[in-house]
């Protein structure tokens, strides 16, 4: 579904990310893994085109999107779920979902809402609130449902773990995992390396800006060595 070809990406003259290649085929649920400051927010910020890259390609679905504007990358069929959630605060949680579905119009949504609570219960008991008062759980909750407003068919997720108690923790990933199962192709970044691991078909490992490792959760987990030396403490 979406490949990425000798991703390139700098800041003026710092370079960081590096020839980088991964795939992410249709119905899969592809990681990348790495330490803070390793590349993964870049490369995710690149396929959202809010990052331009210095060389390299990014293609969906067969075609060239490198450099497509962010405003056109939803119409794609792209939704991005950015590290720290970036909710709207002083809009009500069923306000910050109508943004997410902006560009279908509010009067055809109705279906999507109503699925968006069925995957969020919790959402729907807070609707009319302020999103700035949800708990971190349930904003996590909100800015995935609002990306599935736009009707992607492949949804990236940054970081959903970042900030969230274990058991909520557990509870978002049940979600990802329904979502998932019911088709949607995922691209996962996590420095939670062993809960990225457990949810995956496949990983992919990233020090400095360059793919050190690719390969299944048990490829990976049977290179002990390799994974401690890219990943420090928090490797396998």
């Amino acid at each position: 579904m979406i490949e990425l070809e000798r991703l390139t990406v700098a800041y003026g003259s710092v370079v960081a990310v590096r020839e980088a290649s991964l795939r992410v085929d249709r119905g899969e649920i592809v990681g990348l893994i790495g330490l803070n400051g390793a590349g993964k927010s870049t490369i995710m910020n690149s396929i959202s085109g809010l990052v331009p890259p210095t060389s390299g390609k990014i293609m969906f679905q067969g075609n060239d999107i490198t450099g497509t504007p962010p405003s056109a990358v939803p119409r794609l069929g792209i939704s991005h779920v950015p590290e720290g959630r970036r909710i709207f605060a002083d809009l009500t949680v069923e306000e910050n979902l109508y943004v997410g579905g902006y560009r279908h119009g509010r009067e055809k949504l109705s279906g999507d809402l109503r699925r968006v609570y069925e995957l969020f219960p919790r959402l729907l008991e807070r609707k009319t609130q302020r999103a700035g008062n949800l708990s971190g759980g349930e904003q996590q909750m909100l800015a995935i449902g609002r990306a599935l407003m736009s009707r992607p068919s492949f949804l990236i997720l940054d970081e959903p773990s970042l900030g969230l108690a274990p058991l909520v923790v557990k509870q978002v990933f049940e979600l990802i995992r329904e979502i998932h199962r019911e088709g949607m192709t995922i691209l996962l970044v996590e420095q939670n390396v062993e809960l990225a691991l457990k949810h995956v078909d496949r990983a992919y490992v990233i020090q400095t800006g360059e793919i050190k490792l690719e390969g299944t959760p048990e490829r990976l987990r049977s290179q002990n060595e390799l994974m401690a030396e890219y990943l420090g403490s928090i490797g396998v």
